[in-house]
């Protein structure tokens, strides 16, 4: 190797002793005081690194590292040159290193609108350097970790829960009271100094271990602001422990102030300062817990895993085995993995990308539906498909292009077999046909049946409803007793009595005849209301409509009182059966009407007549009649209940079906129908329906 000159390393470098890696093995560090950044070296890069500064040229280097036993290969050499290179920690003299510099930023440079593209979800802005801050306030925090306060907070807090159980009522019902002015401005003061605690909770244990806090600011994740606080000197320390303490220390700040707020709201009397207090213990911290705890995102949960195991850059690192082995699996290359790895090892590290890309998929998934559902339309267009093509389908489309561009390393082996295998069989069921039937929610009714209800609260006197038992018209179901309409009906009685027996005494004569008058007058009115109450009376005695049968019924005796909205019985008329399913709009068009179809209710059994299709009504349902089949009510059609009335939440289409047979069948039942259609593929559907969606959804 001929003699090169070596360039100068930056004076401001510093090389630190680091904690030994995963296998035990020494490693050092070194740190960019300008990137703030650190830097992990093996054995032979520490050397080379640290005999930097005594050598002039290349084969001086090498000849001194020869000296301490330490062989270096050319190409091991040229790896390190470039890696210093990349870092920019060598300085630059020549104008070749400034035409690198210059070419360097000039490709990453991008337009505004570029970049806000690329990072509007996630956008950290620092405001102010704390660390001289910390240096001063700290001796006075210190004594924060020597009196144990987060005992005294934890004990607080299990008083508090227990005066909260007592008052359990008034604490469910206090976020009632949050929506006015004057408390979402106290909400928002608490929510600012919560954040703050938080922070200063990382930035005062990184202190407590002599860390240095680089920076605080605002971060802007999917335009939401945050606070954050910078502790990338905690890497400098050589236990894992305290490197795990300084990242949960945020969280375990807010679950004590949230223990203290707790307390607090079980002693304070009602006012702004307990709704305060009610958001500081749950709405806060429960928010802070569901965002900073996830080890899939890049949050105080992810790197209290990566300490908790022992393993710097966990995520790209197991990103970069979770491929390998996605790729090994899929095509067996017998490629060696990224890193050395044992089962247990690679076990963990694929489980955890596995588990990052599926909870980012759907993670990205509903931001792209909140970012459309939010802004407004041509905005809510622009950013849902920036998420879907960026985060979802930007990463697939390059696994793609590295499969392809190994193609040579590719041979027929068992893997391949077995992808080859899956593919043709996943197409198959895309592509072909298999969906002759649909299942739909159905209920066997009756075209005639009603609900017998009192005309009014009273007693019952008689009770001859017999469950699933045949009745004839006119007969005699229900006989009901009205206290007040029978003591009406002395009463008028009486009156009517008294006011004939004057009409019989009235005598003859010029002035008696207007009293003989007005007494007719009296009478008739009597006797119509007294008539008016007999037929209220007699309207308290329930009979059969027509002919049919009794499904449900109140389990009532005689004595037992009832009022006009109790649904006493139900009367179905058999001869009037049919079923009734609710389909989507999409499948009318190839439904088969002459092919039977089946019912099968939510019990389990079969109807034992077959059906045919009679009609489709062809207006969407607008109020669904049957609440058993309503989502609302537990069944499988999507309902909202909009003034008492039960609505679908997309386009539901009513089919009449006749039975085929005789069956016995005495009341309304729930289930589905298996109704016959053209095939169709589940690749066609699926376009079919997205195309549906394009077009509802293009409409400005």
């Amino acid at each position: 190797m001929e003699a090169k000159a070596l360039p100068k390393l930056r004076q401001n470098l510093s090389l630190l002793t680091a904690p030994p890696d995963e296998d035990g093995e020494p490693r050092w560090q070194i740190f960019d005081p300008l990137s703030n950044k650190f830097y992990y070296l093996s054995r032979t890069a520490f050397y080379i690194f640290r005999e930097w500064r005594y050598a002039s040229h290349d084969d001086e280097l090498l000849s001194r590292l020869a000296q301490k036993g330490i062989d270096v290969e050319e190409k091991e050499f040229d790896y390190f040159l470039r890696f210093l290179e990349s870092n920019h920690f060598l300085e630059a003299r020549t104008e070749k290193d400034l035409m690198r510099l210059r070419t360097e930023v000039s490709r990453h440079k991008k337009h505004f609108l570029s970049w806000l593209l690329h990072n509007y979800l996630f956008i950290k802005i620092p405001l102010f350097r704390p660390d001289l801050f910390l240096n001063r306030f700290y001796p006075l925090a210190k004594y924060l970790f020597k009196w144990r306060v987060d005992r005294i907070a934890l004990v607080l807090g299990v008083l508090g829960l227990v005066m909260v159980l007592r008052q359990w009522e008034t604490f469910t019902h206090t976020f009632q009271d949050l929506f006015n002015l004057s408390a979402i401005v106290y909400y928002i003061l608490a929510l600012v100094l919560v954040k703050t605690a938080h922070e200063l909770g990382h930035a005062l244990v990184a202190k407590r271990y002599g860390c240095r806090v680089s920076s605080m600011g605002v971060a802007f994740l999917l335009m939401t602001p945050i606070l954050y606080t910078d502790t990338t000197d905690a890497w400098r320390l050589r236990s894992r422990f305290q490197r795990l303490s300084i990242v949960t220390a945020g969280v375990k700040v807010e679950i004590y102030i949230a223990c203290v707020a707790t307390f607090l709201w079980g002693i304070v009397p009602d006012g702004g300062l307990r709704g305060v207090l009610f958001f500081v213990a749950t709405t806060s911290w429960i928010s802070s817990l569901l965002i900073n705890i996830s080890p899939f995102m890049r949050f105080d949960g992810y790197y209290a895993l990566s300490d908790f195991l022992g393993m710097e850059n966990l995520q790209p690192r197991s990103f970069l085995v979770g491929k390998w082995f996605l790729r090994e699996r899929l095509f067996g290359f017998g490629f060696l993995p990224p890193e050395p790895l044992n089962r247990k090892k690679c076990a963990l590290m694929v489980s955890y990308a596995w588990c990052t890309w599926i909870y980012r998929f759907f993670l990205f998934l509903g931001i792209a539906a909140l970012v459309y559902y939010f802004a407004f339309k041509v905005l809510g267009i622009i950013l849902f498909l920036v998420e879907i093509i960026w985060f979802v389908l930007l990463p697939i489309v390059k696994e793609i292009k590295v499969w392809i561009s190994l193609r040579k390393n590719m041979s027929f082996n068992r893997a391949t077999t077995m992808t080859v295998l899956f593919c043709v069989l996943g197409l198959l069921v895309l592509v072909v046909p298999w969906k002759t039937h649909i299942s739909v929610p159905a209920v066997v009714t009756f075209e005639r049946h009603q609900t017998l209800y009192p005309s009014e609260a009273g007693r019952v006197v008689a009770w001859q409803v017999v469950p699933n038992e045949k009745v004839k018209q006119g007969q005699l179901l229900i006989l009901l007793e009205s206290s007040d309409v029978e003591q009406q009906i002395v009463l008028t009685q009486s009156r009517l009595n008294a006011l004939q027996i004057s009409w019989q005494r009235a005598g003859s004569g010029a002035g008696i005849l207007d009293a003989f008058s007005s007494l007719q007058v009296q009478i008739a009115r009597e006797q119509s209301r007294l008539q008016s109450l007999l037929e209220q009376r007699e309207r308290l005695a329930i009979k059969a409509p027509y002919d049919g049968y009794i499904g449900e019924w109140l389990p009532l005796s005689v004595g037992d009182y009832v009022n006009e909205r109790s649904a006493l019985a139900t009367l179905y008329d058999d001869e009037s059966l049919m079923v009734k399913a609710y389909i989507d709009g999409r499948f009318i068009p190839s439904l088969k009407h002459s092919e039977a179809a089946s019912f099968i209710g939510n019990d389990g059994h079969p109807l034992a007549a077959s059906l045919l299709i009679d009609k489709v009504i062809p207006i969407a349902v607008k109020r669904l009649q049957y609440p058993g089949l309503a989502s609302t009510h537990g069944g499988a059609i999507a309902t909202q209940k909009l003034n008492d009335e039960l609505v679908p939440e997309t386009a539901t289409y009513e089919v009449h079906l006749v039975l085929q047979g005789s069956t016995q069948l005495n009341r309304q039942q729930f289930g589905r129908v298996s109704l016959a259609i053209e095939p169709t593929s589940f690749l066609v559907d699926g376009l079919r329906y997205l195309y549906g969606v394009f077009i509802r959804e293009s409409g400005f």
